[in-house]
């Protein structure tokens, strides 16, 4: 009998997390919290089928195979659409010859969902973009900092994950890492979204950036009603706009024989936006506090946008792929795994489209949140 693909339903749940228990990842975190797979999944307000934005491919009453598609408003410089981002795609082995991977990513290439993000692709399914011809992008820079006073702690950290690294080495990347020093808030900050987000600061943002439209509605979603994470918004006002940035707490953990040993705490940037270098400036100098005041060592950033990059960059973040090891410095905590961190994409959109890249020209403004990057493992 032919494998038949449709759309999941509510009551499809279970099924799908057996399929991830057993083909993805036992105790995946899509089947250890229901909450954040309806909230990845179930957005009803942008998905035009009753049920979840998930195909499954089905042989008789078997799942042989899923992708999930986030749905989201496509942002062009100020122009508006629709597009996906996948996620998920999985393929039982004794089922992928033939063209089942192709019928399952056409589910959602189609109207009205004119672009289609791969965000994370593992580099065995590159190829598969390429023949596709899908624009395989150079991996996403990731910028990080480590505190002053925390040089000594990030050097811990590099000799757990690399045990056999003689010490100087570890202290040599650290010392590339550091803040200079930690300039003082002297501005106020707000600690909500502004209410005239979409109508006074967004806009300025829309006309120069391709990505996910960040208005209102996509922020609160994305962060103010997250099933798992808490984010923390930070204002601060310039000329008539605010400008913007979000971060969490992520908690380092690492596996021991007795079980997770918690070792220490990193700030994740997940959306900057400021309306300048002085107000860029002024949103750091908050974040810097709290991080602190919440004992965290540094704090790390993904994204394209080259304007976006340089502030930072000037600010005290650097460019991992720019050090000799910095790759090495690790991004995944829970538990703590040296390995990973080159986070590759690929793109199905219009050739007129801009073009993506780590040029310092890039206008995609894409940040580790988007998709189901930033989620627990």
């Amino acid at each position: 009998m032919a494998v038949e693909l449709r759309f999941a339903e509510s009551g499809d749940y279970a099924r799908i997390g057996a399929f991830l228990d057993q083909y993805w990842a036992k105790n995946h975190v899509y089947v250890r919290s229901p909450q954040l797979f309806q909230w990845t999944f179930g957005r009803n307000e942008l998905w035009d089928r009753n049920g979840y934005s998930f195909a499954l491919a089905e042989d008789q009453d078997k799942v042989v195979g899923i992708l999930g598609g986030i749905p989201f408003i496509f942002n062009c410089l100020a122009r508006r659409s629709r597009g996906v981002w996948f996620a998920n795609y999985m393929v039982r082995a004794d089922y992928r010859r033939g063209s089942l991977a192709l019928r399952l990513m056409n589910m959602f290439c189609r109207p009205p969902y004119s672009t289609s993000v791969a965000f994370g692709v593992n580099p065995t399914a590159i190829p598969l973009y390429q023949a596709l011809r899908w624009r395989v992008l150079s991996e996403i820079p990731r910028h990080f900092c480590v505190l002053p006073q925390a040089e000594a702690r990030l050097v811990r950290l590099l000799l757990l994950s690399y045990p056999d690294w003689p010490t100087a080495r570890a202290q040599t990347l650290a010392r590339a890492f550091r803040v200079p020093e930690i300039p003082a808030a002297t501005t106020d900050a707000g600690r909500v979204l502004p209410p005239q987000w979409d109508k006074n600061d967004w806009p300025n943002w829309a006309v120069r950036t391709v990505g996910a439209a960040r208005e209102s509605d996509y922020l609160r979603w994305r962060y103010i009603n997250h099933p798992c994470f808490a984010y923390h918004v930070i204002t601060v006002p310039e000329g008539g706009r605010n400008g913007l940035l979000i971060w969490r707490l992520e908690l380092m953990r690492r596996r021991t024989p007795d079980g997770l040993e918690d070792i220490d705490r990193l700030g994740r940037i997940v959306e900057f936006l400021p309306t300048s270098r002085e107000n860029a400036k002024a949103l750091l100098s908050h974040l810097w506090q709290a991080l602190l005041e919440n004992d965290a060592l540094g704090a790390d950033y993904y994204g394209y946008h080259g304007e976006i990059r340089g502030w930072l960059h000037d600010l005290g973040f650097r460019a991992v792929q720019e050090h000799r090891d910095g790759l090495a410095i690790p991004s995944r905590f829970q538990p703590l795994d040296s390995k990973g961190g080159r986070i590759l994409s690929a793109v199905l959109a219009s050739d007129e489209m801009p073009t993506c890249s780590s040029a310092v020209d890039c206008l995609w403004h894409w940040t580790k949140s988007d998709a189901d990057q930033d989620r627990p493992n």
